[in-house]
């Protein structure tokens, strides 16, 4: 496949967490259009460096800071690769300094059916919103997450419906983003580091592959989100 190999359009979601004042504003969401490489938004105080490449932390930093975090937006392993093919790639992510890997339905699909068990792996993966039927919910592990905080902001994973024309979804499918979104979000309010008090959890970005397709998605939220073009 090579419809992530070169560039797309990624369009990152601010959603800015209501104070907990007696006063309590609305929840703002801002949209936020950017290829590949650093994001900038005002709801997010450090570099983001978005890649669909897997590249060595040291490099990206050059291009950006020290308190880079790096986020790589998933479809890692091919439907044309063999196991051993796509067990080298999970295999070089370990020492490169990636954050987060952002894993797709296409990514879980191709590991269940070549065997290739993500939990052998150092590196830290998100996923809020691809569910194994088997289980009846989202997919999480001991190093699947369906969210990181980092720095006050949280990380939310959505995954494209995109899949090679050899796969099938028949044991995996994406929930409805909405509520995967909500579902995520509710759990991260609640983790301990949501209440930090020198950092605490003030914003949401949603990292997915979805293009023009996430309007929609913004649409659907509950009427307390508000929504904004990002710069």
């Amino acid at each position: 496949m090579t419809k992530f190999k070169f560039q797309f359009l990624l369009i990152l979601a601010m959603l800015v967490v209501a104070s907990c004042s007696s006063s309590q504003k609305k929840n703002s969401v801002s949209i936020s259009s950017a290829s590949t490489g650093v994001v900038k938004n005002h709801s997010v105080p450090f570099p983001l460096y978005l890649t669909n490449k897997i590249e060595a932390r040291e490099a990206i930093v050059d291009k950006t800071n020290e308190n880079v975090f790096i986020v790589h937006t998933g479809h890692l392993l091919k439907a044309n690769a063999s196991k051993a093919q796509n067990m080298a790639v999970l295999d070089s992510l370990t020492g490169k300094g990636i954050d987060i890997v952002n894993l797709s339905i296409e990514d879980f699909i191709i590991a269940d059916q070549q065997e290739i068990s993500f939990e052998k792996y150092p590196q830290k993966f998100l996923n809020s919103s691809v569910v194994d039927l088997n289980e009846d919910n989202i997919i999480a592990k001991s190093n699947i997450t369906p969210y990181v905080i980092h720095d006050g902001v949280a990380l939310i994973g959505l995954s494209d419906k995109n899949i090679d024309k050899l796969l099938s979804m028949d044991k995996f499918l994406v929930s409805d983003y909405v509520l995967a979104i909500l579902r995520a979000r509710k759990a991260a309010l609640k983790d301990p580091l949501a209440a930090n008090p020198e950092r605490p959890l003030t914003s949401f970005v949603i990292v997915h592959t979805m293009g023009a397709d996430i309007n929609e998605v913004m649409e659907r939220l509950p009427p307390n989100f508000i929504n904004s073009l990002a710069d």
